[in-house]
């Protein structure tokens, strides 16, 4: 058993696009002692249970694959979901389905720090069929990576680039209204040729994607876009430290040389004019979640342009330079979300990755 699992593990089809690939059957099904009425099997039934038969190869320590160069007319090759149609489908138990789509921002979760590929990933997706007006439908989708999914190197260093790749989702599991990447499924950077694509648009995104805005139906590991007006701000959290003004490095040590500046250990220069940089936590109050307590942990462009005509000393603002002001609209990600006492939610303003240009 060992075998098999580190021959096949993340190599193989995948069994799940295999019964997908099998059943509803392309030619009538002929069941012996029935009539010519009852040889056609209906294609909206469920599949029957299937069985795995593995015999050894001669060489020991292998699993032998026979792959033919006759495909038989009852294979009906796998198909690509749009998004829509996985959402629509929205099944409480969990089955398998794939799909193909841009990936806008990704998260590694870092309560640990086990090797890169063992870690939990939240991956937002979207495609061209969730970018229309689709009512009830969200505009993104997360899609969890668990541990136990395999990623290859080559899919590992796209997601973790800037930039926002198109990534091919197989054998996906979706329970409970979640998209989840467990053991068995595969990321892939291009489509196979053998899938086909279903009745559903699976076409490139060319527009800027569209995100929804927070409200009632926002869901903890989502994004959604945000504004409103400040009404509070987290003095225990504020804080500034100076930068290099030429390489942007945030470790600055007194120069020992000249007293009083400061030094840069990887440029190697006295920096004579620091940039300052910013960590600023807000409370708005937001229009679409009138009753909620909306907490916000801004980016230094949003910081910068918040603090642009506050007087300060010494890089020190007052509370109520920024009280009143609009902020936004924003890109966030929903870390949490509490009912109890009161409703409060979290966010953290990002970045999306932005589409490589050819």
């Amino acid at each position: 058993m060992k075998i098999l699992q580190r021959t096949t593990r993340g190599r193989a089809m995948g069994l799940f696009s295999l019964i997908d690939s099998l059943w509803p059957p392309l030619i009538p099904l002929k069941i012996p002692g029935q009539s010519q009425d009852y040889e056609e099997m209906k294609a909206d039934q469920k599949p029957p249970s299937f069985c795995y038969i593995l015999t050894a190869c001669p060489e020991p320590g292998k699993v032998c694959i026979n792959v033919e160069n006759m495909i038989s007319n009852i294979y009906r090759p796998p198909s690509i979901n749009s998004l829509e149609d996985i959402l629509k489908a929205g099944e409480i138990g969990g089955h398998r389905c794939s799909f193909q789509a841009r990936v806008i921002y990704q998260r590694l979760q870092l309560k640990s720090n086990p090797p890169l590929d063992q870690r939990e990933m939240w991956l937002i997706v979207t495609d061209a069929t969730l970018q229309l007006e689709n009512a009830g439908l969200p505009k993104t989708v997360p899609v969890y990576v668990t541990p136990s999914c395999v990623i290859s190197p080559e899919v590992m260093e796209v997601l973790t680039d800037a930039a926002s790749h198109t990534i091919f989702f197989k054998d996906v599991l979706q329970e409970n209204g979640r998209l989840i990447c467990v053991e068995r499924s595969v990321l892939m950077l291009q489509k196979p040729s053998f899938y086909m694509a279903a009745s559903a648009d699976t076409s490139e995104l060319t527009n800027p994607v569209m995100l929804d805005e927070l409200d009632s139906t926002t869901q903890v590991n989502s994004i959604c876009r945000v504004q409103g007006i400040v009404i509070g701000v987290n003095e225990n959290t504020a804080f500034s430290w100076p930068v290099c003004n030429r390489c942007g490095n945030g470790k600055l040590e007194q120069d020992p040389e000249n007293r009083g500046s400061l030094h840069c250990g990887r440029c190697n220069i006295t920096v004579t004019s620091p940039l300052l940089k910013m960590h600023l936590e807000v409370a708005l109050a937001c229009p679409s979640r009138p009753q909620s307590n909306v907490k916000v942990k801004l980016l230094q462009r949003s910081i910068s342009s918040l603090l642009m005509f506050s007087s300060s000393e010494d890089g020190v603002y007052e509370v109520k330079s920024v009280l009143g002001k609009k902020v936004g609209p924003l890109n966030c990600f929903i870390q949490t979300i509490t009912n109890h006492p009161t409703s409060c939610i979290g966010l953290e303003e990002i970045e999306l990755l932005q589409a490589v240009r050819n």
